[in-house]
């Protein structure tokens, strides 16, 4: 179907490092690609407006502009609602994993371009403890809060990313519950990997590692990303509807980039919420 009017919801502070966000620059390319902007939400300054109300406005499309996490927070807020337009996800964060992983592309014009005719698609959601993810979770084992302002909290934010699994060589492994299996698995690491599209039964692939040297880390991290069983028998997957991970300390995670500590027990769920976007 043609598309032609969106309701544009943008972060300012969205952007790599100190960049930010360019809304003049965004504006001018909506434009040029056939779009008319109907109205704007700017999330730095304005608080979300009424979603359910945009259902009979006119509007085709909501465009959302950001990074990962203001992405995911303006999705929550689409996922109980019927009969509202589709979102459309604008990468203008520094990671940008969600449009990666929708459009296979971060090349805005690309996006805009290809959105006006392309077809909406179910976008599952995960849990963990009420929290939503779209792409994958880490779970992982260090102490310190990373989320700063500016350019140096960014800076350090991402060498603790890079200290993560050494941190993890000294830490209590997880105890983690997997529905359907008696016995808990102990992991240094896990990571969630979503299905690429709406699952009946709810299922979703579990990566778990115990990293005891340098070899194993840097085996493991490749892992993580295309998950596998090494030989030895250290590292594991599973496809799995819930699972629940304990730890006697507070546990730190990593959802869709942004990071965020939670009590133990963390429960991990799938597929129980959903969001219409459209994917280039």
């Amino acid at each position: 179907m043609d598309r032609q009017r969106l309701h544009l919801i943008y972060n300012a502070m969205s952007g790599a490092f100190v960049r930010g966000l360019d809304i003049t620059e965004l504006r001018d390319s909506i434009r040029a690609a056939g779009w008319t902007i109907s109205g704007e939400t700017n999330l730095e300054t304005d608080e979300l407006i009424d979603l359910a109300a945009l259902k009979g406005s006119g509007v085709d499309v909501i465009a959302i502009a950001g990074g990962d996490g203001t992405l995911i927070s303006v999705l929550n807020e689409l996922a109980g609602l019927d009969d509202v337009p589709p979102a459309l996800i604008l990468p203008c964060g520094t990671a940008n994993l969600l449009a990666r992983y929708v459009h296979d592309t971060i090349d805005i014009d690309a996006i805009l371009d290809g959105a006006l005719r392309a077809e909406t698609r179910w976008l599952p959601l995960g849990e963990a403890n009420g929290h939503l993810f779209a792409v994958s979770p880490a779970l992982v084992k260090f102490r310190e809060d990373i989320r700063r302002i500016g350019f140096f909290g960014r800076a350090r934010r991402s060498l603790a990313y890079l200290r993560v699994g050494w941190r993890s060589f000294f830490r209590q492994p997880f105890l983690t519950d997997i529905e359907g299996e008696s016995g808990p698995r102990r992991a240094t690491a896990i990571y969630v990997t979503c299905p690429d599209a709406i699952v009946e039964d709810g299922k979703f692939l579990v990566f778990g590692g115990r990293m005891k040297t340098v070899a194993d880390l840097i085996s493991g991290l490749a892992m993580a990303a295309l998950p596998g069983v090494d030989e030895a028998g250290r590292n594991w997957t599973v496809e799995t509807r819930r699972l629940t991970v304990r730890s006697p300390r507070a546990i730190p995670l990593i959802l869709d980039g942004e990071p965020a500590i939670m009590s133990s027990p963390v429960t991990l769920e799938f597929g129980h919420k959903r969001v219409q976007v459209l994917s280039v």
